[in-house]
Parts: structure tokens; C-alpha cells; sequence
């Protein structure tokens, strides 16, 4: 599949890196500020986040538009939880996290997306696959706050997930890689972490830059799955998530 190296380069970072922003930006109150966007914001961050990264891929031969998982909310995007380790805290506190996530997503999704939580690995369709412990860190770096999670096509690898020909997900399965033995993966990160493995490719305010979620990046997800795939910016219209 043809794609450019400089844009190869910049996504790989934006999917490896990925520490989970901040919980909030301070104000003179020293009170947490929560990232929104605008309609016109929402789009814009779809774009960036996901429209352009399929423009890159010139060897599917398709005009670039949203790419997700499809045929939601009927099909249900299956994530497979491997049975964390016999006493290993750590393992359960991820998949805790993990079921978090999903409820949450779910939740502020619901009628556009259904995510379903399955302790058997699926044979017969693309999924999400959850990996503890095996987050990438590029080889020399210690900074592994900054890699304490990402979402790649397999465990310990920063290759990002790539879409396909249909608008779809064409990386089967989608790895989320969770922890490398050196950072604290708290669950925004996890929630962040199921950003990128929805379609999210790229860091936006609200999404990695500042916050690791936000109410910005609930509405342009919800906008990504409340509009057919494919969808060019300009025929885009804004969903919210819900409350």
C-alpha cells in the first residue's frame, strides 16, 4: 500500500506517543478547564484527525472521506480481553479500565456505535484485540510516560492501523497496547487509547493536545459514526455526544 514517508512518520507518532495529555489545563482558580469545540471546530478536527490521514493512501484509488468501522450501530465492533494473568494486578487493573472504556464509549455513543466486550478471541471478523504490557517505546528512549500506550497493527510495534478501499478498518485485529512496566495508564488514557482504534489517527485539542478526552473529542467521534463512511468534509454533519 503506497504512502507517502513523511506522512507515515508524522501518523506513526501521533498513534505511538501517547501518554494521555493532560486532565485539564489550569486557570487563575487553579480549577480544570474542559476542551469543547464548535460545529465549525468539530469538523475540522475530523478532518485533520481522520479524512486527511486516508488521503494519504493513494493506492486505494478513492477520494478521501471519514473511515471507521462499519455497518454500526447493527454490527457490533467486538474487543477481545484476554484473561489477565493469575494474580497480576496490574493485567486486571487494565482490563477494569478497559470495560470502563467501553461503557463509557457506548454510553456517549449510543444509537451510532456499539462496542462488545468478548473473552474469546473471534475467528471469523475484524476486532479489537486488548494487549498488557506491550506498549511501543522506540528503541533508546526512557521516556515511557510519553509510550505508555498506542494503538498499532500488533503488540510492541508502532505501525499505525490502516484503512481500507471501503472506508473501513483494514488492520485485522487492531491492537491497543497497554503499559510497558513504567508508566501509569490511568483510564482516560484507555478511553484515549479507543479514539485511535475507532479512526482517530491524529492528535487534536481535546485528544492528545492538552486533554487526553474531552467534550471535543466525544462530538467529533459521535460526528465520525453519526455520518455514512466515506463522508467528505464539506457534507459532514455535526452529531453530539450524548449526556
Amino acid at each position: 500500500m503506497k504512502f507517502s514517508f513523511m506522512a507515515a512518520t508524522l501518523f506513526a507518532v501521533a498513534l505511538s506517543a501517547c501518554g494521555g495529555g493532560n486532565s485539564g489545563s489550569g486557570n487563575g482558580n487553579n480549577q480544570p478547564t474542559v476542551t469543547t469545540a464548535s460545529d465549525t471546530e468539530i469538523i475540522a478536527n475530523l478532518k485533520f484527525s481522520n479524512i486527511d490521514f486516508f488521503s494519504n493512501f493513494i493506492s486505494l484509488q478513492k477520494p478521501p472521506g471519514t473511515w471507521r468501522w462499519l455497518s454500526t450501530p447493527n454490527r457490533h465492533v467486538l474487543v477481545y480481553i484476554p484473561a489477565p494473568t493469575n494474580g497480576n494486578t496490574t493485567e486486571q487493573d487494565y482490563a477494569n479500565k478497559v470495560n470502563n472504556a467501553i461503557l463509557q464509549i457506548n454510553t456517549k455513543l449510543r444509537n451510532v456505535l456499539v462496542l462488545e466486550p468478548v473473552s474469546v478471541k473471534p475467528a471469523n471478523e475484524n476486532f479489537i484485540q486488548i494487549s498488557y504490557g506491550t506498549s511501543y517505546v522506540p528503541l533508546g528512549s526512557t521516556n515511557y510516560q510519553g509510550y505508555c500506550a498506542n494503538v498499532s497493527e500488533g503488540p510492541g510495534i508502532g505501525n499505525m492501523i490502516q484503512p481500507n478501499s471501503e472506508y473501513g478498518i483494514a488492520s485485522n485485529p487492531v491492537f491497543v497496547n497497554l503499559g510497558n512496566g513504567h508508566c501509569d495508564v490511568t483510564q482516560d488514557i484507555v478511553t484515549h487509547e479507543f479514539g485511535h482504534a475507532l479512526g482517530l489517527a491524529n492528535h487534536f485539542k481535546g485528544f492528545g493536545t492538552g486533554d487526553a478526552i474531552s467534550p471535543a473529542f466525544w462530538d467529533v467521534l459521535a460526528t465520525l459514526y453519526g455520518n455514512p463512511q466515506s463522508t467528505i468534509a464539506q457534507n459532514l454533519i455535526v452529531r453530539r455526544a450524548a449526556n
